[in-house]
């Protein structure tokens, strides 16, 4: 499986804080839980990294080499003077697109240049959160090389603890994108069960339970079904455990 790596330079970690007005009112782990339920739409792995220094977003794109296949980058402010980054970018052979949260073209004259965008394949600004998504799409059907050819000669020349550790690894890529959305679920569960107190209304309605069972059962493979529901219901068990410590 293709990985994307999110990086995300100074002043990005006060996402939430900083200028609305540019940077919107969504906080950086919104930002990267966004980007990884993107990744889990165009079936690549995502890892997200935050620095306020220039020598460790320097030494992840170093490390990244054989490693990422492609990036997002926002280097923050570094973008308009870091030479010392753009040559890291340039000697690493990644495809790279800058992104930026606001239209840096259309700012302070200081912000109108990049330095990076020459060795960057693209620059997407001023969309937003929603740059960050496009920029992954763009990776993943323009620049990530795929060929289902080399990747079956790879696995055939791995050894059986080699492929057990790849696989155990994907697992473990996967449960985090599941708790990212367990945790959005359990927030939407909070703000349901306000709603159920002020206005009186039942913890558990049988009707709407069974209906989400059986949407559940249908949307994945047959053999899979009832392993499914078995896990739905423990959820909803824990939404209804919920409601009820909130009252």
């Amino acid at each position: 499986m293709k990985t994307i790596l999110i990086m995300n330079g100074p002043n990005l970690s006060m996402l939430g804080k900083r200028d609305p007005k540019h940077y919107g009112s969504g906080t950086l782990r919104d930002l990267e839980n966004a980007c990884c339920l993107k990744g889990i739409e165009l079936g690549v792995k995502v890892e997200c990294f935050q620095s306020e220094s220039e020598s460790a977003i320097i030494k992840k794109i170093h490390n990244s080499m054989g490693v990422i296949d492609g990036i997002v980058l926002n280097a923050g402010a570094y973008t308009h003077y870091s030479i010392a980054i753009r040559d890291a970018i340039e000697l690493c052979k990644i495809p790279v697109i800058e992104v930026h949260l606001s239209d840096i073209h259309n700012r302070e004259d200081f912000r109108n240049t990049s330095v990076i965008e020459a060795v960057c394949v693209e620059q997407v600004c001023g969309m937003g959160v929603k740059g960050y998504l496009v920029a992954m799409e763009k990776l993943v059907s323009t620049y990530m090389k795929s060929s289902e050819e080399d990747e079956t000669s790879s696995e055939e020349a791995l050894t059986p603890e080699a492929l057990l550790a790849e696989e155990r690894q994907a697992l473990n890529e996967i449960d985090k994108e599941l708790f990212i959305l367990f945790e959005r679920r359990m927030k939407h569960i909070d703000r349901i069960a306000k709603i159920k107190a002020e206005a009186g209304m039942p913890t558990m309605v049988p009707s709407r339970e069974a209906e989400i069972l059986e949407r559940v059962g249908n949307q994945v493979e047959g053999q899979y079904s009832e392993a499914a529901k078995s896990l739905m219901k423990e959820i909803l068990r824990l939404s209804r455990q919920r409601q009820d410590e909130l009252k």
